[in-house]
């Protein structure tokens, strides 16, 4: 993607030899070009006062790639241009986006005014005399479009050109007010949407948003958010200055370090099927590229150019991006994802830091879909939306208490929940400062505990007389917190929501936590609380997250005033998620015939979550999972009916059944019939054995003995 630029080393070359070889240098090196092998002689030479400005206005008018590569071959060897194009990048319509007039005015007027105003243009932006530019202006046949144009052919980091394609970036000064003051103006106004850019990227850009308008493409339609942490936190910082042949900045590209997180490029299996995988495949041209180091530092925003993951997925392919902001923002919510992934609330928290505000507006003019931007940084972002009250239930194992703690934070930073990266660190800090609580209901847990009560407590005096004290309950204490701070989001955990006595607990407070019952709604609602006859309400910023096992029979004691004010999403186990390969062990499989086999016997609330089997690599870990939680868990299911456990585990060797003849003396009083279960001894080599996990799931199946 680099050689896109290659032409502004050719230029800026070329520009240096002939500022320093002077007009008589031009004039004898101009002649010594091959122009008749593309054609006619250029009016260039028909006058002996070759300035620069007409020998580079001349060069970049528009040829075909055959008449470029003949005359830019000629430059080339007659100034001894050490930048010379390769025969790739002459095949290449990329390699030479500059503005290329189809005219053939040249600059006429004073030859030494064009002169001292290249020599000062070569040096730079700062060296420029400002009436030399307004001068410039007022020669035969130059106007804005024109004079830019080629002083952007001559120094193209320090000059961009003023004309109607650029009117999209920042309106263009009028032509009767246009002088050297207000186009330094104009190009400051272009640098502070483009902030750290090259005027050449910026160039490259309006060139490319101008071409995908003719093919109906758009930009900015989808969001992807990557880590210069390629290869993780500790593997280094890849935007610049680490490896020139794989840095991200100079090299106008992004990638990852291995396929997801937890697949090394050299483990990648294009034909399983992990929706772990990070979505390489997914950006495409006009798509934005959000880059970030570490957990909250802002590197920079790119526009998706070219994929080479959509044709190969593979460790040296990239996604090639335009760069059109390089600024460093160090106040990003913090978020440890190392991977390349889609951000579902459009520019997620990039989009109201004040170094990419005025990227992402010029993005939204762009696509169509301008927004009013004020006052964004202290509203809650409309897209994302919270229930205020929120369950999460499923059977054991599905990560529901896990999952809090990212729900938690969504609400907190205003994410969805999709984009928002489990942070425990963070979690903590925010439960020790108070903005997040927890609690666990249970069968003992009452009204005094959650809101309000009277405790005892040991007297000050030397008697050491009981005295009681009223005592404010976890809810009460993080609703009061949250009122003080109406404009920070406060979160309340209850795990466990329905082991406890509803109704007993929440007392008549059960509606106060309706929506439109809260403080500040149409509908507010107060109580006066028993204890300390106190106006209690509860405030709009207070969230409750709630986690319910579908496999606990107290389920049914689960008061529906609870089921009517909270929103209940469903866990179910992801088998995706765990090893297909543990020593020949598919557990994605595997547990997938044993879900099915509760399901059918007893119902799809008591399935196994995945949990119990994440992170199992070895036979040894995969042992101690089923001896102790998942073989536990079966017994109190089917309350130690070990015909239908040994159903469910495909009639392995874990469930060893034997007679019951021959144990007892009297085998008059046992029916020799009988069978008698029990579990393998803990010491048997069958744990540990991976052809009896195989039988889980190939049990019915003989032809199938494969671990795929």
């Amino acid at each position: 993607m680099r050689e896109i630029y290659h032409w502004t080393e050719w230029f800026s070359e070329l520009a240096n030899k002939i500022a320093e070889g002077g007009e008589e240098f031009l004039i004898e090196r101009a002649k010594q070009i091959d122009w008749e092998a593309a054609g006619k002689k250029p009016p260039l030479l028909r006058d002996e006062n070759i300035d620069p400005f007409s020998f580079f206005y001349t060069l970049a008018q528009r040829r075909s790639s055959a008449n470029r590569k003949l005359i830019y071959r000629s430059v080339e060897n007659v100034f001894n241009v050490k930048h010379q194009y390769s025969e790739e990048q002459y095949d290449s319509n990329d390699a030479f986006v500059f503005p290329t007039p189809s005219f053939k005015i040249l600059f006429q007027g004073d030859p030494q005014l064009l002169w001292n105003l290249f020599r000062s243009a070569v040096r730079g932006l700062d060296s420029v005399d400002p009436k030399h530019f307004d001068d410039a202006l007022e020669l035969r046949g130059v106007r804005k479009a024109k004079l830019t144009q080629t002083l952007f052919l001559i120094n193209s980091s320090q000059f961009l050109p003023c004309d109607d394609k650029m009117s999209i970036f920042v309106d263009l000064p009028p032509d009767n007010e246009f002088n050297w003051k207000s186009y330094r103006g104009w190009l400051q106004k272009v640098r502070d949407i483009f902030l750290g850019c090259e005027l050449y990227e910026i160039n490259f850009f309006t060139y490319l948003c101008g071409l995908w308008k003719q093919k109906n493409l758009s930009i900015g339609n989808k969001h992807f958010q990557v880590s210069t942490n390629a290869y993780g936190e500790d593997g280094g910082d890849f935007w610049q200055d680490n490896d020139p042949a794989l840095d991200f900045e100079p090299n106008n590209w992004v990638f990852t370090g291995s396929p997801s997180n937890k697949v090394r490029w050299e483990n990648y299996d294009e034909a399983a099927e992990d929706n772990s995988y990070y979505p390489l495949r997914d950006p495409r041209p006009g798509d934005v590229i959000l880059v970030k180091t570490g957990q909250s530092q802002g590197r920079g925003i790119g526009i998706v150019y070219k994929n080479d993951y959509q044709d190969r997925l593979a460790e040296d392919s990239r996604i090639h991006v335009l760069w059109i902001n390089k600024a460093i923002c160090d106040d990003l919510k913090p978020n440890r994802h190392w991977g390349l992934w889609l951000v579902k609330k459009r520019a997620g928290a990039f989009r109201n830091t004040s170094a990419y505000k005025e990227t992402f507006e010029l993005l939204d003019r762009l696509s169509g879909r301008e927004e009013p931007m004020a006052n964004q940084e202290t509203q809650q972002n409309p897209e994302v939306k919270h229930p205020l009250n929120q369950i999460l239930y499923g059977p054991p194992g599905t990560g529901k208490t896990y999952h809090t703690v990212a729900r938690a934070l969504a609400i907190i930073d205003d994410e969805s929940v999709e984009e928002i990266e489990r942070n425990i660190e963070r979690f903590r800090e925010l439960r020790d400062s108070g903005q997040i609580a927890m609690v666990t209901f249970h069968q003992n847990f009452a009204y005094e505990d959650f809101i309000e009560g009277i405790r005892p407590a040991l007297g000050d005096g030397a008697d050491g007389q009981i005295r009681y004290e009223r005592c404010d309950g976890i809810f009460k204490q993080i609703a009061e917190a949250a009122k003080e701070e109406m404009d920070k989001p406060f979160v309340l955990i209850i795990d466990e929501i329905n082991r406890g006595n509803i109704a007993k607990i929440f007392g008549d407070l059960i509606t106060l936590i309706e929506d439109s019952r809260r403080l500040g709604t149409d509908d507010e609602t107060k109580v006066m609380l028993p204890y300390s006859k106190d106006s209690f309400g509860v405030p709009k910023n207070l969230y409750l997250i709630g986690t319910m096992n579908t496999a606990d029979r107290s389920i049914q004691l689960l008061d529906t005033a609870l089921r009517r004010r909270f929103d209940f999403i469903e866990m179910m186990p992801k088998p995706e998620l765990i090893s297909d390969n543990v020593e020949g062990v598919n557990c994605k499989r595997m547990l997938e015939e044993m879900n099915k086999r509760i399901t059918a016997l007893l119902d799809r609330e008591h399935q196994i979550g995945h949990t119990y089997l994440l992170d199992i690599d070895t036979m040894e870990k995969l042992s101690y999972a089923f001896q102790n939680k998942i073989f536990p868990l079966l017994q109190e299911y089917f309350f130690d009916d070990w015909a239908k456990i040994r159903a469910v585990l495909g009639g392995n060797s874990f469930v060893v059944e034997q007679s019951a003849a021959g144990v007892l003396r009297e085998n008059e009083q046992v029916d020799e019939d009988r069978t008698i279960y029990e579990r393998l001894p803990g010491d048997d080599p069958g744990w540990t054995d991976p052809e009896e996990y195989k039988k889980i799931y190939n049990a019915g199946n003989t032809d199938d003995t494969s671990n795929s």
